[in-house]
């Protein structure tokens, strides 16, 4: 795999909020299925993660390595989310308290905040091997296209016209675009410790924003049965894909 290849995969992994907001354009998604949607493909992004991605950490560098790495990738974006004010999906549409200029521009923050660490898991993964690579690239792919959907939801009650919304969504594509080259730049042909330290600390900062955003989601979910099977079915999924 070379860089520019890593490059317009990094791209395309981001930008795929795009397919997102265009089925919220043309098909009504009702929020219980969308919130399985969500659940699910947290669950095949984590399983790859869990079982993909921190195993070859352990392997390259030992687990004092990847607990330094992974716990310092979670700091880094913690520190992030208190600096840069920011929603992740739609918890806040329906807080009147958020105005609706304001409500707008938290969510495309959040976006922004969310696509870093997914390129840099998707350039971690390709910097360890092809199909690591690739299967991250599917994971983030699966999240990020109920993503879309979810984020367009209160980006449309700013009155933001339509195309500007679908435009803003094929931008996000670029902080995952800049994570995935940096993190591929940076551990392709490095050494043990490094490679191990480098792609633990995306898998942090990853799982980290999955805890951020996910929570106020499962909070205000009553059907927490169905957000745990679409969960586990999503596991599921993501072990089969470490398989193929």
């Amino acid at each position: 795999m070379d860089l520019l290849s890593v490059l317009v995969l990094g791209f395309a992994a981001g930008a795929s909020t795009l397919l997102g907001g265009l089925i919220y354009n043309f098909f009504k998604v009702g929020k219980r299925y969308l919130q399985w949607a969500l659940s699910g493909s947290t669950g095949v992004l984590l399983s790859v993660i869990m079982l993909g991605l921190l195993p070859e950490a352990v392997n390259l560098g030992g687990l004092m390595y990847t607990a330094l790495g992974f716990i310092l990738g979670g700091v880094i974006f913690m520190v992030a989310g208190f600096l840069f004010p920011h929603t992740y999906l739609y918890e806040k549409y329906e807080d009147r308290l958020y105005s609706i200029l304001k409500t707008g521009s938290l969510v495309l923050a959040g976006i922004f905040l969310y696509n870093l660490p997914a390129g840099l898991l998707a350039g971690a993964g390709y910097a360890v091997s092809a199909s690591l690579g690739t299967a991250m690239f599917i994971a983030v792919v699966l999240q990020n296209i109920p993503r879309g959907v979810s984020v367009s939801i209160p980006m449309s009650q700013t009155a933001t016209e339509k195309n500007k919304i679908l435009v803003m969504l094929l931008v996000s594509g670029i902080p995952a675009m800049i994570g995935a080259v940096i993190a591929f730049g940076a551990l392709s042909g490095a050494t043990g410790v490094i490679l191990s330290t480098g792609i633990s600390l995306s898998a942090g900062a990853m799982v980290f924003v999955f805890i951020d955003q996910m929570m106020p989601v499962v909070k205000a979910d009553r059907r927490m049965h169905e957000t745990a099977i679409t969960l586990f079915i999503g596991l599921f999924i993501g072990v089969l894909l470490l398989g193929i």
